[in-house]
């Protein structure tokens, strides 16, 4: 069961985070700017949206609450834990994201979530039965997923695969990865992930497309991976789309586009170049070429065709 947290809780949530930055000030900033405002709510979701693809943390931090509170977009538990992970990976505050949990109500389900997971790391998980009852109780689709990896943890595997399934039918993309990190038969990704299953979430999850493109380049798969590069790459642009591109993939699709002979608009390779964190600000790079220096080889970020 460690294997469904790694995967749906760290693997895929942005690798290369490290810094701890979150903070409860810009989550109430954000709510009073969203009161304010007159455009739709997708409009404004596609205005943080904008700003988050050039590395704005506040931008990520405010879509975290749109993912929270379902403003322009279905609310959703991964999205949430998505989006705050960004902005942790971008540096808001000088808060942890337990911070931002903090200044949530001890009823709230993003943070009973939370709660019940770091619970499971415990010897004794009774204590996450009452959370996970809780959920349920309140018609939360995320308790299902969370009973179903409960129930694995003893030794249940096939009433915790039914459970996160009723999970997964009521909505919960939660529970949609957790079933994406069943054993799958017959992939080229072995035990890892069910590849199909992550492919039809793409649409609806802004993480799967992280997930996808992580798989095809090759990282953190080891010999398990299938290595297509023009697949990890039309599956990391969609993340950027989705505002879930982070650092190391940024990295990743600049020696992509350099290895291949790709020239891309002078502005994109900025904003890339800001994602990646090889730049601060718009006007530091000189946008002769697309190649930026022998930092973006690390083997951890560069997967090739060879």
């Amino acid at each position: 069961m460690k294997k469904f947290i790694v995967l749906t809780i760290l693997a895929m949530l942005m690798a290369s985070c490290s810094e701890q930055h979150l903070l409860d000030d810009y989550v109430s900033q954000a709510s009073a700017q969203l009161s304010e405002q007159e455009p739709s709510q997708a409009g404004i979701v596609n205005s943080y949206l904008e700003k988050a693809r050039w590395g704005d943390a506040d931008a990520f931090l405010n879509l975290a609450k749109c993912y929270h509170d379902g403003i322009g977009v279905k609310s959703d538990f991964m999205g949430t834990l998505t989006m705050l992970m960004m902005a942790d990976q971008y540096g808001v505050s000088n808060h942890s994201i337990e911070d931002y949990l903090m200044s949530l109500p001890d009823t709230d389900h993003t943070k009973m979530i939370f709660e019940a997971i770091a619970k499971l790391d415990r010897r004794n998980i009774l204590p996450t039965d009452s959370i996970v009852e809780n959920l349920i109780a309140n018609g939360s689709a995320d308790g299902y997923a969370l009973r179903g990896v409960v129930q694995v943890e003893r030794g249940d595997t096939l009433g915790g695969q039914q459970s996160i399934k009723k999970g997964a039918e009521m909505g919960s993309s939660f529970a949609e990865l957790l079933l994406c990190a069943f054993p799958a038969e017959e992939t080229g990704y072995g035990k890892y992930v069910n590849i199909d299953m992550l492919r039809n979430m793409s649409s609806r999850s802004p993480v799967a497309n992280k997930l996808l493109g992580d798989i095809y380049s090759g990282y953190n798969y080891g010999e398990t991976a299938n290595i297509d590069e023009s697949l990890a790459a039309i599956y990391y642009k969609k993340a950027d789309e989705q505002g879930c591109l982070g650092k190391r993939p940024a990295r990743w699709l600049i020696n992509y586009y350099d290895r291949n002979g790709i020239k891309i608009d002078a502005k994109e390779l900025e904003r890339l170049q800001i994602l990646s964190g090889h730049i601060d600000e718009p006007g530091e790079f000189i946008p002769d070429s697309v190649y930026v220096g022998p930092e973006y080889l690390e083997a951890d970020s560069v997967a090739t065709s060879e």
